[in-house]
Order: structure tokens, then C-alpha cells, then sequence
């Protein structure tokens, strides 16, 4: 007859030493991004932030109080989304040099154009 082997006593037949070990996060290789990168990102993110509500709160009260064109509502709406989908972006991509400055820079662009469009009216 042939002995089946048991598993030691505080080993899991899975391999795992412990319970415990089940719920343990892999080391990752890869570092983060650096502090002054993340500081320097959310810092540019703020400044677009707040000047994009000044320029959603203009154009709210312009909707409200005149009559504006017809193109004028869709336009800052998409325009709004679009910033924020570039700013949302260049968190995503923080671990890459030169991508997140990309996006903010395209962020930038597109509140210029939000500025000048309800500038004119």
C-alpha cells in the first residue's frame, strides 16, 4: 500500500504558509511617480479647475439673464467635458514624462477656447 502524503501542519495545499498569506498585496517592482510630478500636476489641474468654474459660472448666468445663440450652450458644455476628460487623462498617465503635460497643455487650449467663446458674447 501506497501512503498518501498529508500536508504539514500550518501549510495550505494551495501553497500559501498561512491564511494570511492569502491577502497579501505582490510586491510591485515599479516605483511611483515622484512627489513634486504629482504636486506640480494637481497644481496645474487646480488652476484649470477654478478658472473653468469662473468661466461655466459666466456662462450660466449669460444662458439665464440674455439671449444667447443657439451654438453657444452645446458648445461650452463640450468644451467643459473635454477639459475635464483631458485633465482626468493626465492622472492616468502620470507615469509616463512627457504625456500628462501633453494633456494639460491640450486642457489648457480648450479652456482658452471656452474663455474667448463666452468672452465674445
Amino acid at each position: 500500500m501506497q501512503e498518501t502524503q498529508q500536508p504539514q501542519a500550518g501549510t495550505d495545499p494551495a501553497g500559501l504558509s498561512s491564511v494570511t498569506g492569502a491577502f497579501r498585496r505582490p510586491t510591485l517592482t515599479q516605483r511611483g511617480p515622484k512627489l513634486r510630478t504629482l504636486a506640480g500636476l494637481a497644481g496645474w489641474a487646480a488652476g484649470l479647475g477654478v478658472i473653468g468654474l469662473a468661466v461655466g459660472v459666466r456662462g450660466l448666468i449669460l444662458i439665464l439673464v440674455s439671449t444667447t445663440p443657439g451654438w453657444y450652450e452645446p458648445t461650452l458644455i463640450i468644451m467643459g467635458l473635454v477639459g475635464i476628460a483631458l485633465t482626468a487623462a493626465a492622472f492616468l498617465t502620470v507615469q509616463y514624462r512627457l504625456v500628462p503635460w501633453i494633456l494639460l497643455g491640450a486642457a489648457s487650449a480648450v479652456l482658452l477656447a471656452s474663455i474667448i467663446a463666452t468672452g465674445t458674447l
